[in-house]
């Protein structure tokens, strides 16, 4: 068993001139590309062809050089020539093909054997598959369904020329390899079955001839197991490759054609219109099938976006409940506060009078300490002796304290006359009697 190259058109393509998959091989250099050319593309066949040509000539595994060398190879692909259709419906879909330019997935692999190395680097949905002694699959880059199925990164000739393709859209690994280790590189449609039934990678590589190829896609094609597309895998032997071998249809093969019809336009309103010629209904097949793929996509972006309003949701309830649990206290207070506003004032008054007997007592309290104390010495200060409160009225009271106030006391105008104020009184009586 040497190097395996397994190729089969889709039913609808009829021939396998039409193929959108397209691999290429240097024995000398070890190695191999295989690229997907997408249905809704212009001329993806031949854009597909282009990579993997220019890969296998020069290898490069670095993505920012090999995005400059797929640049390069765009003005290889716009100098082909293509005679659009004479059917006037047919011919305007090719033209919106053309253009939104080629489309094409892509992956690229070189064996270092003497280093027990593979080194691979890829661009969208086309997979490799390392099958051990074990019989142990290795698959890169895609190790599911879901995350193949979601890949968005393709390369496009157009997307190229206006700087929209970077190292993002690729993804590089080195593998460790032995000699007994099987290589698979396989495309979309045969990935996706390889992943859901990894039992089919034994049937795959127990075909030897063409017609066991075709057996093998019309049963899984009839299952709908297998995605009715192109079929394409390279499969290498790592101890075995000496020789090559293709198996693809031959010449006279094709798959049964409907009889096709000239499409002749139609008023609308006409009751007895012509059907669509097989073509013709395999053009909006494809159109349907790229809208679907799109319409996956908004999907899953709208899941997201569902998820990140229910995210913003949740979180606005946490922070209503912690407002509502957390600050009620200070609320109260501020409503209570706001309320009681005129009775504070009155408080204030009466505080202020507590504050003033306070200082009173306080005062008497160290005249009685002073008294029951023993003199160490004799004050220089003259003591005057305690005078006997006058008693006043209250009006003369408040009109002393204000008299007091201005003078820079710090006393109450609430006509209460004390022993503090009377003593305030008489000093505030000598400094103006000083003064004079």
């Amino acid at each position: 068993m040497g190097i395996t190259v397994l190729q089969l058109h889709k039913r609808s393509s009829y021939e396998f001139k039409h193929i959108q998959d397209k691999c290429a091989i240097n024995s000398e250099s070890k190695t191999f590309a295989l690229a997907d050319g997408t249905t809704q593309s212009f001329n993806s066949e031949i854009w597909a062809e282009i990579i993997t040509k220019g890969f296998v000539t020069n290898p490069i595994f670095n993505a920012k050089e090999l995005i400059t060398s797929f640049l390069k190879q765009v003005d290889e692909y716009k100098n082909v020539k293509f005679e659009f259709s004479t059917n006037p419906a047919k011919a305007s879909l090719e033209k919106a093909k053309q253009n939104k330019g080629g489309t094409a997935t892509f992956i690229g692999l070189q064996l270092k054997l003497n280093e027990q190395k593979i080194k691979v680097i890829s661009c969208g949905d086309t997979n490799l598959f390392l099958l051990n002694s074990d019989n142990k699959i290795n698959p890169f880059p895609f190790e599911d369904i879901d995350s193949l199925d979601a890949n968005n990164f393709f390369i496009n000739t157009e997307h190229l020329l206006q700087n929209k393709i970077d190292e993002t859209f690729f993804k590089q690994r080195t593998l460790e390899c032995s000699p007994t280790d099987i290589l698979i590189l396989a495309t979309d449609a045969l990935s996706r079955l390889i992943l859901k039934m990894p039992s089919t990678i034994t049937e795959l590589l127990g075909i030897k001839t063409f017609e066991q190829l075709h057996e093998f896609c019309l049963k899984y094609w009839d299952s709908k197991e297998l995605q009715e597309d192109d079929i394409s895998a390279i499969i290498i032997p790592l101890n075995k490759m000496a020789d090559l071998k293709l198996i693809h249809p031959p010449k006279d093969f094709s798959f049964p054609k409907e009889k096709e019809e000239e499409f002749i336009p139609t008023s609308l309103h006409q009751k007895n219109q012509n059907n669509y010629t097989d073509m013709e209904m395999n053009e909006i097949r494809n159109q349907f099938n790229g809208f679907a793929q799109d319409l996956h996509q908004v999907k899953k972006k709208l899941k997201l976006h569902e998820m990140l309003l229910m995210l913003a949701i949740s979180f606005l309830m946490v922070n209503i409940l912690v407002m509502y649990f957390w600050f009620p206290t200070s609320s109260k207070d501020e409503i209570s506060n706001a309320k009681g506003k005129t009775e504070n004032v009155i408080i204030e008054k009466y505080e202020n009078t507590i504050s003033n007997l306070e200082s009173e007592i306080q005062t008497l309290k160290s005249k009685i300490t002073d008294l029951t104390q023993p003199k160490e010495e004799p004050q220089k200060e003259k003591i005057e002796p305690t005078k006997t409160t006058k008693t006043i009225s209250k009006e003369e009271a408040k009109k002393r304290q204000e008299v007091l106030i201005k003078a820079g006391y710090k006393v109450t105008a609430d006509g209460i006359w004390g022993a503090q104020s009377e003593k305030n009184w008489n000093e505030y009586l000598q400094k103006k009697k000083d003064k004079k």
